[in-house]
Protein backbone atom coordinates (compact mmCIF):
# COMPACT_ATOMS: atom_id res chain seq x y z
CA UNK A 1 0.00 0.00 0.00
CA UNK A 2 2.77 2.42 0.94
CA UNK A 3 4.59 1.59 -2.29
CA UNK A 4 1.50 2.49 -4.32
CA UNK A 5 1.15 5.80 -2.48
CA UNK A 6 4.84 6.51 -3.04
CA UNK A 7 4.50 5.70 -6.75
CA UNK A 8 1.45 7.95 -7.03
CA UNK A 9 3.35 10.79 -5.35
CA UNK A 10 6.22 10.22 -7.79
CA UNK A 11 3.85 10.39 -10.76
CA UNK A 12 2.22 13.54 -9.39
CA UNK A 13 5.63 15.13 -9.02
CA UNK A 14 6.65 14.16 -12.54
CA UNK A 15 3.37 15.30 -14.03
CA UNK A 16 3.63 18.59 -12.13
CA UNK A 17 7.17 19.16 -13.36
CA UNK A 18 6.16 18.28 -16.94
CA UNK A 19 3.28 20.73 -16.67
CA UNK A 20 5.52 23.51 -15.36
CA UNK A 21 8.05 22.86 -18.14
CA UNK A 22 5.30 22.86 -20.76
CA UNK A 23 3.81 26.09 -19.42
CA UNK A 24 7.21 27.77 -19.48
CA UNK A 25 7.83 26.63 -23.04
CA UNK A 26 4.40 27.88 -24.10
CA UNK A 27 4.82 31.20 -22.29
CA UNK A 28 8.26 31.65 -23.82
CA UNK A 29 6.95 31.01 -27.32
CA UNK A 30 4.01 33.34 -26.77
CA UNK A 31 6.34 36.05 -25.49
CA UNK A 32 8.55 35.60 -28.57
CA UNK A 33 5.57 35.85 -30.91
CA UNK A 34 4.31 39.02 -29.20
CA UNK A 35 7.80 40.51 -29.38
CA UNK A 36 7.95 39.86 -33.13
CA UNK A 37 4.64 41.65 -33.56
CA UNK A 38 5.85 44.68 -31.58
CA UNK A 39 9.54 44.45 -32.63
CA UNK A 40 10.68 44.44 -28.99
CA UNK A 41 14.10 42.82 -28.50
CA UNK A 42 13.84 42.83 -24.69
CA UNK A 43 10.60 40.90 -24.83
CA UNK A 44 12.14 38.49 -27.38
CA UNK A 45 15.11 37.87 -25.07
CA UNK A 46 12.77 37.31 -22.13
CA UNK A 47 10.65 34.89 -24.19
CA UNK A 48 13.72 32.92 -25.28
CA UNK A 49 14.95 32.75 -21.68
CA UNK A 50 11.60 31.47 -20.44
CA UNK A 51 11.44 28.97 -23.31
CA UNK A 52 14.94 27.65 -22.55
CA UNK A 53 14.09 27.34 -18.84
CA UNK A 54 11.09 25.17 -19.68
CA UNK A 55 13.10 23.10 -22.10
CA UNK A 56 15.86 22.64 -19.51
CA UNK A 57 13.34 21.38 -16.97
CA UNK A 58 11.98 18.81 -19.40
CA UNK A 59 15.45 17.63 -20.44
CA UNK A 60 16.60 17.25 -16.82
CA UNK A 61 13.45 15.30 -15.95
CA UNK A 62 13.90 13.03 -18.96
CA UNK A 63 17.56 12.44 -18.04
CA UNK A 64 16.61 11.50 -14.47
CA UNK A 65 14.00 9.02 -15.75
CA UNK A 66 16.57 7.51 -18.11
CA UNK A 67 19.11 7.30 -15.28
CA UNK A 68 16.60 5.48 -13.04
CA UNK A 69 15.87 2.98 -15.79
CA UNK A 70 19.59 2.44 -16.36
CA UNK A 71 20.19 1.87 -12.65
CA UNK A 72 17.35 -0.65 -12.56
CA UNK A 73 18.83 -2.55 -15.52
CA UNK A 74 22.27 -2.50 -13.86
CA UNK A 75 20.85 -3.95 -10.62
CA UNK A 76 19.02 -6.69 -12.51
CA UNK A 77 22.16 -7.52 -14.48
CA UNK A 78 24.21 -7.65 -11.27
CA UNK A 79 21.71 -10.10 -9.75
CA UNK A 80 21.93 -12.31 -12.85
CA UNK A 81 25.72 -12.24 -12.72
CA UNK A 82 25.66 -13.26 -9.05
CA UNK A 83 23.37 -16.19 -9.89
CA UNK A 84 25.69 -17.27 -12.69
CA UNK A 85 28.69 -17.05 -10.33
CA UNK A 86 26.80 -19.18 -7.80
CA UNK A 87 26.01 -21.81 -10.45
CA UNK A 88 29.63 -21.81 -11.64
CA UNK A 89 30.84 -22.30 -8.07
CA UNK A 90 28.48 -25.25 -7.66
CA UNK A 91 29.69 -26.76 -10.93
CA UNK A 92 33.30 -26.34 -9.89
CA UNK A 93 32.63 -28.01 -6.54
CA UNK A 94 30.92 -30.92 -8.31
CA UNK A 95 33.86 -31.23 -10.69
CA UNK A 96 36.33 -31.23 -7.81
CA UNK A 97 34.25 -33.86 -6.02
CA UNK A 98 34.15 -35.97 -9.17
CA UNK A 99 37.92 -35.66 -9.59
CA UNK A 100 38.43 -36.71 -5.97
CA UNK A 101 36.18 -39.74 -6.48
CA UNK A 102 38.03 -40.70 -9.67
CA UNK A 103 41.36 -40.39 -7.86
CA UNK A 104 40.11 -42.58 -5.02
CA UNK A 105 38.78 -45.15 -7.51
CA UNK A 106 42.17 -45.22 -9.23
CA UNK A 107 43.90 -45.76 -5.89
CA UNK A 108 41.47 -48.54 -5.00
CA UNK A 109 42.14 -50.20 -8.37
CA UNK A 110 45.88 -49.98 -7.78
CA UNK A 111 45.50 -51.49 -4.32
CA UNK A 112 43.36 -54.29 -5.73
CA UNK A 113 45.87 -54.96 -8.49
CA UNK A 114 48.69 -55.12 -5.93
CA UNK A 115 46.63 -57.47 -3.84
CA UNK A 116 45.88 -59.70 -6.84
CA UNK A 117 49.53 -59.74 -7.89
CA UNK A 118 50.67 -61.03 -4.52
Amino acid sequence: MKRTIKMNKEKWKQNGIFTIGGILIGAGLADCLFSLKHSDLNQLARGLTIFSAGLTILVVLDNSKTQKKTEKVQKETLLRIKKVEHYLDQMQQKQQTQQTIEKQLYEIKELLQKTNNK
